[in-house]
């Protein structure tokens, strides 16, 4: 990943993250006896490895950190979050992302998470290697029209309201 690539990555994650650790600060007490258990470091090779299938490389509770993988061969499927905030950032690779409108042909497998065979209106927004989205809990969204190979990562935070 590009230098300036991982800078952004960074602010997109630090952001969300950040208002989290404010409504659930530790105490200084805490904070000073934190340990190395407390830091999660991925190095490259893993994290080409974890896009090459896609996986989660954290998962705290409070938020995951995934990887993610898509061809112009995946299927497109709806989907909306009720409980996380999406922030994806394209690596590599370019899709467009239908944000908003209303789910059709919802199908109820995991009702905090469910997926639909298409969306009606929304907003398009085409994205491409650098590029960061976020999308609120319960907004309904659509990767289609994927170019090359897709690289993202996924930060999911949980609602905290």
């Amino acid at each position: 990943m590009p230098k300036s690539a991982a800078v952004v990555f960074a602010i997109a994650v630090a952001f969300p993250m950040a208002s989290l650790a404010q409504m659930q600060a530790p105490s200084p007490s805490a904070a000073a006896g934190a340990s190395a258990t407390s830091v999660k470091y991925f190095s490259k090779d893993e994290v080409m490895a974890s896009f090459a299938k896609g996986g989660t490389l954290a998962d705290e509770g409070n938020y995951r950190v995934m990887t993610a993988h898509r061809t112009p061969a995946t299927e497109a499927k709806v989907e909306v979050h009720r409980s996380y905030t999406d922030v994806f950032y394209i690596v590599q690779g370019s899709v467009t992302l239908i944000t908003g409108g209303k789910m059709i042909g919802e199908e109820d497998k995991n009702p905090d998470e469910p997926r639909g065979t298409s969306i009606e209106g929304g907003e398009t927004h085409q994205l491409s290697p650098g590029d960061v989205i976020t999308i609120a809990p319960g907004v309904p969204h659509l990767m289609k029209d994927v170019q090359g190979e897709l690289l993202y990562f996924v930060v999911k935070v949980k609602k905290t309201i």
